[in-house]
């Protein structure tokens, strides 16, 4: 073909606009175009368009007769007459928008329903279509795929990886002397390493009461990578942070005064923290100076009662964002991630498109956010895959599975994002006002992942409170998750080039692709899980160090095999991105 693409408009680059469409469009407006959503019809598996026809009719050229095996069929728009067009050979397309009147130049192609000129003897690109082919492809994809099944292959990521190679860091002679000068050799934890071979840094955590929720957030988040290298690596000093806040010691830190919640800090007591569970010292430790900070800030939720750990995930960082925003004279947006550690770390943006089903005006709206929560997927009624699976992981212990009907079925991680990022067909009480409409119109919601952050978490909802039935329950089905995560389906990129292919009508407007430099591929590092009851349950924490899995029931340290992390009853993962996990997966045994 010889498109000419160079017309650009607010930055994007479009296919310079055809004589020939822009004049059928000054005699006939949208409403061809529209009336065409109608005449198409989705081909599965694939959900490409096409103009729909009975399934005995095979259309054929009205010159030739060819049914079109070697060459492509279009229908006239302007009176649905079929002609072939074969490229470099003769078109019978052509011949016949020279032989009619003015208006009859523009012609679908039958097969993939895209806009052809005859005149030109190219393809032509119009909002107005595109938009019509989209809303047939997204209704189609919601009215009529059943929940069960899932996505079509994955599309493959586009955007080009950047390779980055791992290079292992030796100090040079300056370097040296520097740690000699600056720094204390930790002997006791060289000595300890060695003879219990366990990572360094892994220490138990005392219970202080019903605080298995707050032990086990902590665990995971003392040994997410990006986390501990920037607290190790002395970045936020809490003696500065101290004096800085006016308080150079502990006992004027805690008096309560009227500013004493501007002193609290909880980025320093996870600093005082850091050092405490890295310092070689195996004996367990009493985060008890933080679960202070920690009721300061979360007033509501100081008390020795059990509380939900993804709960206190979200308040502490909220906490640590809050203290770094009243230090700061300008506030910072949590989007961009540069806010805090916090948000550095955990911080990535989610997409919203709400489209029109009448005219397919489509709103897109950006939100922060530092975890994303999952519905498991629907029951299937699997009752004997279900007991199958459950006899495999009953020798574990650790999947606490109940008998109960709305725990039969098992439900997968790339499921439950399948059905996160599915479209979604609002009720007809969830009407939104269309800007291009001027009225409140059903509408299509999907939803996807801009950016991605260092550290992805997954919190899965298996605490249901119905409001009707006035009581609430633990979902204890069986979630499979794997070791190794690759998030470019999820991305807003992949999805939109999965549901829209070669639309222009979608990306109006649109942003450069904003996915993560570095890769889309993650590892998982920690499992949260939750055995027990909905008012009478523990939290456990699996983390993955140097290859090898480790159970961390409070102030218990065990090794476990891979098959006792399967099993186990997840609530929160912990994925970090592939590169990061790679340079963390060297020995941290001191030497």
């Amino acid at each position: 073909m010889s498109l000419k693409i160079d017309h650009r408009i607010n930055g994007q680059i479009f296919p310079q606009p055809c004589p020939h469409l822009a004049e059928f469009r000054s005699r006939n407006g949208a409403k061809p175009f529209r009336a065409l959503q109608d005449c198409l019809r989705v081909k599965p598996p694939s959900g490409r368009a096409a103009i729909r026809r009975d399934p005995d009719e095979v259309p054929r050229c009205g010159e030739c007769g060819d049914s079109g095996g070697r060459t492509r069929l279009y229908a006239c728009v302007g009176c649905a007459g079929v002609h072939c067009h074969a490229p470099p050979g003769p078109s019978h397309a052509a011949a016949h928008a020279e032989s009619m009147a003015p208006g009859h130049e523009i012609a679908v192609d039958l097969d993939r329903a895209e806009l052809f000129c005859c005149a030109c003897r190219d393809q032509v690109y119009d909002r107005d279509f595109d938009a019509a082919v989209v809303l047939a492809q997204t209704a189609a994809s919601t009215l009529h795929a059943p929940s069960s099944i899932a996505r079509s292959p994955h599309p493959e990521n586009l955007r080009k990886r950047r390779r980055v190679d791992y290079r292992p860091w030796t100090p040079d002679p300056r370097e040296r002397a520097l740690m000699v000068s600056c720094s204390s050799p930790l002997n006791a934890a060289v000595s300890v390493s060695r003879s219990n071979n366990l990572p360094w840094g892994l220490r138990g955590l005392n219970n202080l009461g019903n605080t298995c929720f707050m032990n086990s957030v902590l665990q995971a988040l003392l040994h997410t990578p990006p986390l501990r290298n920037y607290f190790l690596s002395d970045r936020h000093n809490r003696y500065f942070c101290q004096k800085k806040s006016g308080a150079s010691n502990d006992a004027t830190k805690r008096v309560v005064a009227k500013n004493a919640d501007a002193r609290i800090c909880l980025a320093c007591d996870m600093d005082a923290m850091f050092s405490a569970v890295f310092s070689g010292d195996r004996t367990t430790y009493s985060p008890a100076r933080f679960l202070y900070s920690w009721w300061q800030h979360a007033a509501n939720l100081a008390s020795y009662e059990q509380q939900d750990a993804h709960e206190f995930f979200i308040s502490m960082l909220d906490g640590i964002h809050e203290k770094v925003e009243k230090d700061r004279r300008k506030p910072q947006s949590q989007g961009n991630g540069d806010c805090c550690i916090a948000h550095r770390v955990f911080s990535g943006i989610l997409r919203s498109d709400v489209m029109c089903m009448a005219c397919g005006f489509t709103s897109t709206t950006y939100d922060p956010c530092v975890d994303i929560s999952l519905d498991l997927e629907p029951n299937q009624g699997g009752s004997a895959k279900m007991a199958s699976t459950k006899s495999n992981y009953s020798y574990s212990g650790e999947a606490d599975c109940t008998n109960s009907s709305q725990n039969y079925g098992i439900s997968t991680l790339m499921g439950c994002l399948d059905r996160f990022t599915r479209p979604e067909r609002l009720g007809s009480d969830q009407k939104f006002f269309c800007q291009q409409c001027q009225v409140r119109q059903e509408s299509l919601k999907q939803m996807s992942i801009r950016k991605l952050p260092l550290v992805s978490c997954f919190h899965i909802k298996r605490f249901e409170h119905s409001s009707v039935r006035k009581m609430s329950r633990k979902v204890d089905r069986y979630l499979q998750f794997p070791f190794s995560l690759d998030m470019a389906p999820y991305l807003s990129s992949s999805i939109l080039r999965s549901r829209f292919g070669n639309r222009i009508f979608p990306f109006d407007g649109d942003e450069p692709d904003a996915s993560n430099e570095l890769s889309s591929e993650f590892e998982l590092f920690a499992v949260v899980t939750h055995t027990g009851k909905l008012d009478a349950g523990h939290y456990v924490t699996y983390l993955r160090l140097s290859n090898q899995w480790y159970k961390c029931d409070d102030a218990w340290i065990t090794e476990v095999n891979e098959s006792t992390v399967r099993a186990a009853q997840g609530y929160m993962m912990f994925y970090v991105q592939k590169v990061l996990y790679y340079k963390a997966s060297e020995k941290q045994v001191a030497a």
